[in-house]
């Protein structure tokens, strides 16, 4: 018995690389499951969604017609907990609001995106505790060709979080931290990333970061780097980002001291360098 693509759920993030996104499982609701079985449609799992197959005449038309509007729900679990830290998303762990994707009102055969709304799961009647981030309603109307060998695709987009990087730079108490600067030196980027730089004196009354670093360090300066724009997260890591040394004096090059200095992390942006080790 032949089989044709019904339709394909992608899920696609801005912060991987190649855009696929393996940090969800999709489990058909219980409901979903009996029209599944009913009409002998088959849910194989991708790294970043599904595809649902069906079996077909010879004019690859369903064996088992749909009705208008037939509803297929899948349960979105999160399976990777960092996903919140690189994610432009308003969502936590075990509450009772959560996503909805459909394409209800998206009439549209050539409309791929699912509309983003909210929902509760007691609405939905499920229960919390199972890292439940959403729910996927799929429609058997306009928008899903009835013309199997060509199937539908829908897709789930999430953009990359962005956010300010800070860089605190500890050096001892006769460096003189005006000599350090962290630049760019990436000449292939479309936006040069630039950051301004901030003295304890200037800063720690705003900033709990100084205090906590001159607590931990009191014989150390600390000199704070921000970046001028926000910065979105990304999969690959950003490169060529340098601290380097130059004394005002001198008219030479600066010297690289970090020729890569490290990424800070997703969930705050903050990374401490300890130049202490290196002078």
């Amino acid at each position: 018995m032949p089989y044709k693509k019904l339709f394909e759920l992608r899920i696609i993030h801005e912060y991987y690389q190649d855009k696929i996104c393996p940090d969800f499982n999709l489990e058909p609701t219980s409901k979903c499951n009996k029209i599944l079985n009913g009409h002998r449609l088959i849910v194989k799992n991708k790294i970043n969604g599904i595809v649902v197959i069906a079996p077909v005449d010879s004019e690859n038309r369903p064996l088992i017609e749909l009705a208008d509007n037939l509803q297929f729900s899948f349960i979105l679990k999160l399976k990777n907990q960092d996903f919140i830290d690189f994610t432009e998303i308003d969502w936590k762990p075990g509450i009772n609001d959560i996503y909805q994707f459909s394409n209800e009102k998206n009439t549209n055969l050539e409309a791929s995106n699912l509309e983003i709304t909210k929902t509760k799961l007691s609405d939905r009647k499920l229960f919390s505790g199972h890292n439940i981030f959403g729910i996927v309603d799929i429609y058997n109307h306009s928008s899903m060709s009835q013309i199997f060998n060509q199937g539908s695709e829908y897709k789930i987009t999430f953009q990359a979080k962005k956010q300010q990087w800070h860089y605190y730079l500890l050096t001892d108490g006769e460096t003189n931290g005006d000599e350090f600067l962290i630049q760019d030196k990436d000449t292939t980027r479309k936006t040069e990333i630039k950051f301004t730089k901030f003295t304890s004196a200037e800063a720690e009354k705003t900033d709990s970061i100084f205090l906590v670093l001159k607590q931990q360090f009191p014989q150390s300066q600390q000199y704070l780097f921000r970046s001028d724009s926000e910065i979105a997260c990304q999969e690959a890591g950003i490169k060529n980002i340098q601290l380097l040394k130059q004394k005002k004096s001198e008219s030479s090059n600066p010297i690289v001291w970090i020729e890569h200095l490290p990424n800070p992390p997703n969930y705050n942006g903050i990374q401490v360098i300890n130049a202490l080790k290196y002078l």
